[in-house]
């Protein structure tokens, strides 16, 4: 009988379970040197609540990604999710849900007119995306008279406060709400991806829209659904955003597009999946958050922290580019 040849490889290991083994060994190191501060059940909720809008969003990434194309306008949508959201109730009276669902609604649109442009008039998605984040960085600015929103007064382009906005809204963007909505949309994700032939398809779009045509698929389609989900749970995100802050500036979401990425990068070869995957990305956007509040613990400068996030982004892309020559 011939042996088994043992297809181990260090290299392949630290690829597909490096994210994991690095959030290991932070933890424990972070665990010993501020002790007293990080080591507490107070602070585990802190971190997950802390990642619940980042991990979100970069579901919303994980779409995208999916079916091969890149989104940057994904902070300005959260911006102005978050802007409609809660101004839909205060200035102009909607009920809650209602205005959440519109909110939902438009966003899913953006995607829609992104896949537009992008596709049946041969724009790349990464020019299409980046001019769309300008437009909605202006339109917000302009909704919102250049000013900080805050849905508890009137607007500064003179708008009224007719509505006080039911204090439910604010529980979503606390514990344990917000990491349940978390969990939920991690869930929805890979449960869509993972067992249904539309996630297949969306896969195989991602990977050769060619072979994806020929085998019959719709590829337009896959594109705009890509587009439309990642607009509708971006939207989430922006909804949580003003949820927990109680106000909405005017760069509110953009301050979650680049960690979005690196978690969505950082996930993507995750057990051997080499793809843009829900867990994947949960476990990328888990990394950062440990990292960053472990540095926090140890009071090293806040000013200082991108650095720390720039590396991890920038180790995750080489280890990337290592499992696809692998394979």
């Amino acid at each position: 009988m011939k042996e088994k040849q043992s297809n181990f490889s260090i290299g392949k290991f630290l690829t597909e379970w490096g994210a994991v083994l690095a959030i290991i060994i932070t933890f424990l190191i972070f665990s010993v040197t501020a002790k007293g501060l990080f080591l507490s059940t107070d602070n585990m909720i802190t971190i997950l609540r802390s990642i619940s809008i980042t991990t979100i969003i970069a579901i919303g990434a994980t779409f995208a990604f999916s079916a091969g194309f890149f989104d940057l306008s994904l902070g300005s949508i959260a911006t102005l999710a978050a802007a409609f959201s809660c101004t839909f109730i205060a200035w102009y009276g909607m009920p809650m849900w209602v205005a959440i669902i519109a909110t939902f609604a438009i966003c899913m649109l953006i995607g829609c007119f992104n896949s537009f442009v992008s596709f049946k008039m041969n724009v790349p998605t990464f020019l299409t995306t980046l001019a769309m984040s300008f437009i909605l960085d202006g339109f917000e600015l302009t909704y919102s008279g250049g000013s900080i929103i805050n849905p508890r007064m009137n607007g500064a382009a003179g708008q009224q406060l007719v509505k006080e906005i039911p204090s439910v809204f604010f529980q979503f963007g606390k514990a344990p709400w917000i990491i349940i909505i978390m969990l939920v949309c991690v869930a929805i994700c890979e449960f869509f991806q993972g067992y249904t032939k539309h996630g297949r398809f969306m896969y195989m779009v991602g990977s050769n829209a060619e072979a994806a045509r020929l085998s019959g698929i719709n590829v337009n389609f896959y594109r705009t659904l890509a587009f439309m989900l990642t607009g509708l749970f971006v939207s989430v995100g922006g909804v949580l955003i003003v949820s927990r802050a109680g106000t909405v500036s005017s760069n509110a979401g953009s301050a979650f597009l680049m960690p979005a990425i690196a978690a969505v990068n950082i996930g993507a070869a995750l057990a051997g999946r080499g793809k843009p995957n829900a867990i994947g990305t949960f476990v990328g956007a888990a990394l950062i958050g440990v990292v960053e509040n472990g540095l926090y613990a140890l009071s090293f400068p806040y000013y200082a922290i991108n650095i720390v996030k720039g590396a991890i982004l920038l180790i995750a892309l080489i280890m990337s580019n290592y499992a696809n020559k692998e394979h």
